[in-house]
């Protein structure tokens, strides 16, 4: 083995162990924590909802990122907004009704995030169609992550 060899099976070594070490891949990815039956924390419901909306704001940024790359694709953005769509339905659904008052707030919190993530897929695409301005897509953003942030800190109490 010579050094180039041994160079890059330490560099591939060091970033699989901070990989593993920092958890963003998990260290027994064979057998997840599952809670035992009926033994599901009441926090998982507030929790779950934000995680759901967390992931549907990523997707609905993914899909207001069309505006800036150019040239503007409309299929795409339409592609990157039928996803969106589903991940705010999904995480609505999520939102259901908490137990305990944390959750309650957190998942307010959360359908707030939601219903301004639908307005701003609605301004995206009237500002792609034409019809419309995405100038307040920045503000909208803002006010996504604060009630996301909200609805975390609700949850932490």
């Amino acid at each position: 083995m010579n050094g180039r060899q041994l160079l890059w099976l330490l560099l591939i070594g060091g970033v699989a162990f901070w990989l593993w070490k920092s958890g963003r891949v998990t260290k027994d990815a064979s057998s997840p924590k599952a809670p035992a039956a009926g033994a599901e924390a009441p926090a998982a419901a507030g929790s779950e909802c934000v995680s759901a909306a967390e992931e549907a704001a990523r997707k609905v940024q993914a899909a207001s990122a069309v505006l800036l790359r150019t040239p503007i694709d409309p299929a795409a953005f339409s592609s990157a907004s039928s996803v969106a769509g589903d991940a705010i339905s999904s995480a609505e659904s999520a939102c259901g009704a908490g137990g305990s008052e944390k959750d309650q707030k957190a998942m307010e919190e959360a359908r707030g995030a939601l219903a301004e993530m639908r307005t701003l897929l609605s301004d995206v695409g009237a500002a792609l169609s034409g019809n419309g301005s995405a100038s307040e897509a920045p503000k909208r953003q803002e006010t996504i992550d604060t009630k996301l942030a909200a609805a975390r800190a609700a949850l932490r109490g």
